[in-house]
């Protein structure tokens, strides 16, 4: 009897999946500066949406560079539906980085949360372009050393704090599959 339930339970699930809007997208901004990345976002109701993104680098610009991440994301629509024009959205921000700057290594981890705004402007059926921006309060921790030091074992994080960063900021390209 239970598997009859839980089986019920998946099969209405997968159909109301299948009536739901989802987006794939990637910020081309991001994509500039070398830093590759993916996103999805699916509808869950008339003026909410849910996204979560990803981004990973090992070089930008040449410069010994790693980080990767992950950004989950609530959107309210302010139109007359989910994934038209102005949205207001908050999320978090979850990242490790890796970076090797002017000799000097920081090497550590963010996260905190952010709200942006921003307007989606469709090209075609299934393509439209999103423009976007916002502000976020992040928690960082890393290590700092200089890159020529010999380090037995990783050192200690000798640099914790907080700043206010751009958050979801560019310009993302995206393919509605309905």
């Amino acid at each position: 009897m239970k598997r009859l339930l839980v089986a019920l339970m998946l099969l209405s699930s997968a159909c109301a999946l299948r009536a739901q809007m989802l987006a794939i997208k990637t910020n081309a901004l991001m994509d500039a500066v070398m830093i590759p990345n993916l996103g999805v976002e699916v509808a869950t109701g008339n003026k909410t949406s849910v996204a979560i993104n990803g981004f990973a680098s090992w070089s930008i610009y040449g410069m010994k560079a790693e980080t990767y991440g992950l950004v989950p994301e609530f959107r309210y629509w302010f139109a007359g539906n989910t994934f038209s024009k102005i949205f207001l959205g908050a999320g978090v921000t979850l990242a490790h980085y890796n970076i090797n700057s002017g000799g000097t290594v920081y090497e550590g981890y963010t996260y905190g949360p952010g709200i942006n705004v921003g307007y989606d402007m469709w090209l075609s059926r299934h393509f439209s372009v999103e423009f976007h921006g916002g502000v976020g309060l992040y928690r960082y921790s890393h290590s700092r050393h200089a890159d020529t030091d010999i380090l037995p074992e990783l050192p200690a994080h000798n640099a914790k704090g907080w700043t206010v960063l751009p958050y979801q900021l560019g310009i993302s390209l995206i393919y509605v599959i309905k």
